[in-house]
């Protein structure tokens, strides 16, 4: 039994789901190996239009497996986050859509895996939580990036410090998921976001992303960045289609 499972869809949207519901599917270095080894493919592959992660058996991610983490050393624990972080690059600066699929709890690094999508969607009954300081941790997967840039640097003080776990209503106020579904409805609701995204054209798409990557930065570098985007935009052939299908009143095609 794989601890990841990978479905390639036909319409172009690939599943990435973490398989240890017994474990409330913590990850642990099977987990990490699976993903570092897996998802370059998917990344590359032109056929995958998006990539929709979620996980088996009604949770997301309940973090990092403790009992995993019994006797590391220093450079075993750095060993270890390298490989989170390969994982938490690969995600971030993916250039395809990315939509997290959060029923029951995404905690710790799983917190951190599920705000790593482009659209975070969460079930009813869902939790986003920061429990790091009850194990004598800090905050991990890119975590003290993306909250703040999600809650804002206030909220996002306050969550942490105080190791909060938050509901899904909740949590969608505060902007750590995007939208509130049914319970169950999770991944269904994420798929219909991928492929409205995968609709979008990829290459102005992933300069988009990109460059909101990198923000906050000053103005006059942000115009720069966007004179060179839009320059390389206007010569690709999604804008002659774009162009083509406004002007014959019609939708785009922008694959294919």
């Amino acid at each position: 039994m794989s601890v990841v499972n990978i479905e390639c869809r036909a319409d172009g949207i690939s599943r990435v789901a973490i398989n240890r519901p017994e474990k409330r599917n913590a990850l642990n270095d099977e987990v990490r190996r699976t993903l570092i080894a897996e998802l370059p493919g998917l990344l590359r592959d032109d056929a995958v239009h998006g990539l929709v992660v979620t996980g088996e058996g009604g949770h997301f991610c309940a973090g990092g497996d403790i009992a995993s983490m019994e006797g590391l050393n220093s450079k075993a624990a750095r060993g270890r986050m390298k490989d989170n972080h390969q994982i938490v690059r690969m995600i971030a600066e993916c250039e395809k859509p990315v939509v997290t699929a959060i029923e029951g709890f995404a905690v710790g690094a799983g917190a951190g895996l599920a705000m790593l999508g482009d659209t975070a969607v969460i079930a009813d009954g869902g939790t986003i939580g920061f429990p790091f300081f009850r194990v004598g941790l800090i905050p991990d997967y890119g975590i003290l990036h993306t909250l703040p840039r999600r809650a804002g640097g206030a909220k996002a003080r306050q969550i942490l410090l105080y190791a909060q776990m938050v509901k899904a209503a909740e949590a969608v106020d505060l902007g750590l998921a995007d939208e509130l579904v049914g319970e169950g409805k999770a991944e269904e609701v994420a798929i219909e976001r991928a492929l409205t995204l995968a609709e979008m054209p990829p290459f102005a798409f992933g300069i988009a992303k990109q460059q909101l990557g990198l923000a906050p930065v000053k103005l006059e570098e942000a115009l720069e960045m966007e004179a060179l985007a839009q320059a390389g935009c206007f010569g690709a052939d999604e804008f002659t289609e774009g162009f083509t299908a406004f002007m014959e009143k019609r939708a785009p095609l922008f694959r294919g």
